[in-house]
């Protein structure tokens, strides 16, 4: 496969992943930074990622042995990743064994094993970051062109970031609403039973269920749910 067919097939892929009502994030961006190591051609990649109102923190990798994780774990404290993220800025690629003093603890570990190389480009989307994903390499650092298509790849996978969080609100609020409405028709419908077995108005029964529920210390919702399944019948 040429890389223009690759490149397209790797967009559509993940774009693709972005409209779907359900995605698994975190396998996601395993296969985003399979993805990337497979088009840029690095050694290895990793995504990490800051959910509003948390830090910085490791959220998926290309590579899974021991070294690169215990990289991965350095990467929130210092290093490329963290000073994309934190600038909204592509930085490097950086030669780890000419800048140690820059990232002590993350060149330390970088060159032990065995990347020389290293950047990263910011998830950002509509202005706003979400991560960073890093870059390595053992040999030679990424060409230009290639840090420009990899921010290109960051910017969709912002976007499918931004699209889970925007999906989970829409749910979150939708759920209330749904909720809040059945326990109104539920509340509703005892008001009507109780005044009809009560033989009293209807704010007069919606007073005793709310009577029951206060010195029961209940719901309202629980105590019209018990009116209309177990015949309920709050005292006046």
């Amino acid at each position: 496969m040429g890389r223009e067919q690759l490149l397209a097939d790797v967009f559509v892929d993940l774009a693709g992943a972005c409209c779907r009502d359900l995605v698994d994030t975190s396998g996601y961006l395993e296969r985003f930074a399979l993805r990337c190591v497979q088009l840029l051609d690095v050694s290895a990649a990793g995504v990490l990622c800051a959910p509003p109102g948390e830090e910085l923190r490791p959220t998926a990798a290309s590579e899974t042995d021991p070294a690169f994780t215990g990289l991965l774990a350095t990467s929130p404290l210092e290093g490329p990743a963290r000073e994309s993220y934190r600038t909204a800025a592509p930085i490097g690629p950086v030669d780890l064994m000419r800048t140690t003093n820059r990232w002590p603890r993350f060149a330390k570990a970088a060159l032990a094993a065995g990347y020389r190389f290293a950047g990263a480009v910011p998830l950002v989307w509509r202005e706003r970051p979400d991560g960073a994903l890093l870059l390595l390499r053992t040999t030679d650092p990424v060409p230009e062109r290639d840090v420009r298509l990899s921010q290109a790849l960051a910017h969709v996978a912002a976007a499918a970031l931004c699209h889970q969080e925007s999906l989970s609100a829409y749910r979150k609020v939708n759920n209330q609403l749904r909720t809040a409405l059945q326990s109104r028709v539920t509340i509703e419908q005892a008001k009507g039973f109780l005044a009809h077995r009560m033989g009293v108005s209807v704010q007069e029964a919606f007073n005793a269920m709310r009577g029951h529920a206060r010195s029961h210390s209940r719901l309202l919702r629980e105590v019209a749910r018990d009116v209309l399944e177990q015949a309920l019948i709050p005292e006046p």
